[in-house]
């Protein structure tokens, strides 16, 4: 298999992965807001957040195969909690960052670039 379409597979699974693990992350936090305590709705964030888990392994794997530099699929990682993370929360809550989060979320990108970039 092409170097190109394992870094693809990895990518995927990264986004995938990082998707499902805010997911069950926002959804757990939604039930606490609505004081929901049954063990029951708390247990489809568990199995979204496990499947979240092998999606990751499956991305850090492949990335390191792919790209040989564990700090370049780290990047790309925390890069995709970056682009996610304010999408499902919006997506749930309908909450717009204070200035605060705002300031750190534009600093996180600009991390980011950097680390892509130089």
């Amino acid at each position: 298999m092409s170097k190109e379409l394992l870094g693809v597979s990895a990518l995927g699974l990264m986004v995938l992965g990082e998707f499902c693990a805010i997911y069950s992350e926002v959804v757990t936090a939604k039930l606490a807001q609505t004081g929901s305590h049954s063990w029951e709705a708390f247990a489809v964030p568990v199995v979204l957040m496990c499947f979240a888990g092998l999606c990751l392994l499956g991305a850090y794997w492949l990335g390191y195969v792919v790209v040989g530099d564990i700090w370049v699929v780290t990047v790309v990682s925390v890069t995709s909690l970056l682009l996610l993370e304010p999408i499902v929360v919006w997506w749930l809550f309908h909450e717009a960052p204070a200035r605060g989060a705002l300031i750190g979320f534009c600093l996180g990108a600009l991390g980011m670039l950097a680390t892509v970039l130089l």
